[in-house]
């Protein structure tokens, strides 16, 4: 899983926790892993220039805490994540471009009010390369698309995590059969996590979510989703490369299949909290 996206993540659970008991979550911010090489974290909306057309830029929360604030205030309801995949692929498949900024397809942080939502994009910029403490990101969400519709993405649990372990069964006999024996630990790892008491074991961002709030199915589909996120640059699952037609036709069916599995599963595991 990438860090753009374990932030959002974070960002939607530990939000939906304040705005449902209006208790601000204590260690979030920055102490949680999703912020362990940021330097600022900062929101802004978009308003239109006195007398003009013209859209300007204007912060309203400079960090997590009072943007949650903020969005209480306003009233607004709950927080989910949205994933869209690119129309347009011919520059290469989602799954291929998933390690790279702007690939993979989109996501986006819903904020639903009463009869509207607003979505925010983020950006992440390199501000301070030479951090001692390693912190050399500034992240900034957008509100780029505002008095929308309601989307509030929703998917049925049992199936997806039914889908998601056909994906993984399917790509771990693959990686067994041509020796990669790495990956198919990786995905064993994954598969393990589907049916465990803890899956959150063994993943990097065990703070990622407010654990309380989801069922033990809904964290079994997302930690295993995490663990299987294999997708990235150089020396990364998208880096194999096969010589027979067959096994890189089967290679890049398997690989896409499962990157849509596991899409689907983080948003139906972190929507589900309803």
């Amino acid at each position: 899983m990438t860090g753009t996206l374990a932030q959002l993540i974070s960002l939607v659970s530990y939000g939906n926790e304040f705005l449902d008991s209006g208790v601000m979550p204590e260690n979030f911010y920055p102490e949680n892993s999703v912020f362990r090489f940021c330097n600022g974290v900062k929101f802004v909306a978009f308003r239109k220039k006195l007398f003009s057309s013209e859209f300007k830029e204007v912060e309203i929360a400079d960090d997590p805490y009072k943007w949650f604030k903020l969005l209480k205030k306003e009233k607004c309801k709950a927080l989910r994540v949205f994933y869209e995949s690119s129309k347009d692929q011919t520059r290469g498949p989602d799954h291929k471009l998933a390690g790279f900024v702007g690939g993979g397809g989109t996501w986006l942080l819903e904020a639903i009010f009463n009869k509207y939502s607003d979505f925010y994009a983020n950006n992440w910029t390199v501000t301070n390369k030479d951090a001692a403490d390693k912190r050399i990101w500034s992240i900034k969400y957008g509100n780029t698309a505002w008095d929308q519709p309601i989307v509030n993405q929703q998917f049925d649990l049992l199936e997806t995590k039914n889908e998601l372990a056909d994906a993984l069964l399917m790509i771990t006999a693959f990686a067994n059969k041509h020796k990669l024996n790495n990956w198919a630990d990786v995905f064993t790892r994954a598969q393990k996590a589907l049916e465990s008491d803890e899956p959150s074991a063994g993943f990097y961002h065990t703070d990622l979510v407010v654990t309380e709030n989801y069922s033990l199915a809904a964290r079994e589909v997302l930690f295993a989703a995490g663990l299987a996120w294999v997708f990235g640059g150089m020396g990364s699952w998208n880096d194999l490369g096969f010589k027979i037609e067959k096994d890189k036709k089967a290679y890049d069916e398997l690989s896409a299949a499962l990157y849509a599995a596991i899409n689907k599963s983080i948003v139906a595991a972190i929507n589900s909290n309803n």
